[in-house]
């Protein structure tokens, strides 16, 4: 963003409060006004410096603002954009962090018709399983990827350079996709990995178990299950925006989990070891390409 522009961050939990620590240690940073609905949270990021000004009104803290970033959960953003119509300046380019783009696209576009503001979609690849402003670190966007959604075949707009210059200086790396390919592809790499560590943990740790179970899970069961420890309004947002996406995806799933168990029931030694090495390799692989 353009040096002393203000920019408003509605929602300073985990990714806003992160985002507003990053701008503030930045010394091209403009003035950045904050929203939260609790006092306590409002407080805090006077305090730990994530923002200039806080307010309890969302249309207060985008007032001059020409860059607002919606950090809430997806199905919250567009009703939160409702609420900051009237005091939205003309130019103002709004962008959010949610984990689907679709949905919250189409109803940002709906909530902004005839409206001079203009809504990007944005979706930072980065978080953690804890939450809240007290998690908030400046340094988690450096070296993340951010998607930056942009409609199919359309051209690159002012709106969508000034999002990619507000990622890019807080140390992300930016890719452009559409909405539609983004969910498509995050259902894969992201929700699926999430609602299978939920169901493992739900396994692990049915019939009310976990007592006695609890003191044999190692560092695998852990380092395995870490993301189920999620918010569940956050990905229960996520399903509901991406459902059919993550229904194919665990359908894929199931089908590897039904050669698995094909090959324990006819005791195959061959198409196991050839699905354990096919998966190690598949894995590093993975692991290389996230790596750059």
């Amino acid at each position: 963003m353009a040096e002393s522009e203000q920019i408003a961050i509605l929602g300073l939990g985990l990714m806003g409060g992160s985002l507003g620590l990053a701008l503030k240690r930045s010394p091209q940073s403009g003035p950045v006004a904050g929203f939260a609905r609790r006092e306590e949270t409002r407080r805090a990021a006077l305090e730990a410096g994530a923002v200039d000004t806080v307010y309890d009104d969302p249309a207060e803290a985008v007032r001059g603002a020409s860059c607002i970033v919606i950090s809430v959960p997806v199905l919250a953003t567009a009703p939160l954009l409702e609420r900051c119509l009237d005091s939205l300046a003309c130019g103002a380019v709004v962008t959010d962090v949610g984990s689907t783009k679709q949905k919250v696209t189409d109803d940002a576009r709906v909530v902004l018709q005839g409206n001079p503001a203009v809504f990007v979609g944005s979706h930072p690849i980065a978080g953690s399983d804890q939450a809240g402003l007290d998690a908030a670190m400046a340094n988690l966007y450096e070296g993340a990827t951010v998607v930056v959604t942009r409609d199919q075949d359309a051209e690159t707009s002012e709106p969508e350079r000034r999002i990619c210059t507000l990622w890019e200086g807080v140390g992300a790396h930016v890719a452009v996709m559409s909405p539609e390919a983004h969910d498509r592809i995050l259902a894969r790499t992201s929700h699926l990995p999430h609602m299978v560590a939920s169901l493992l943990a739900r396994t692990v740790g049915r019939g009310g178990g976990g007592d006695e179970v609890g003191s044999y899970c190692g560092a695998g069961f852990l380092d395995t299950t870490r993301i189920a420890g999620g918010a569940p309004a956050v990905w229960l947002d996520i399903l509901r925006t991406n459902r059919v996406n993550v229904d194919r995806e665990l359908g894929e799933f199931a089908r590897y989990l039904d050669t698995l168990r094909e090959g324990l029931r006819k005791s195959d030694d061959e198409a196991l070891e050839s699905l354990l090495f096919e998966a190690k390799e598949i894995r590093q692989s993975l692991e290389r390409a996230s790596q750059g």
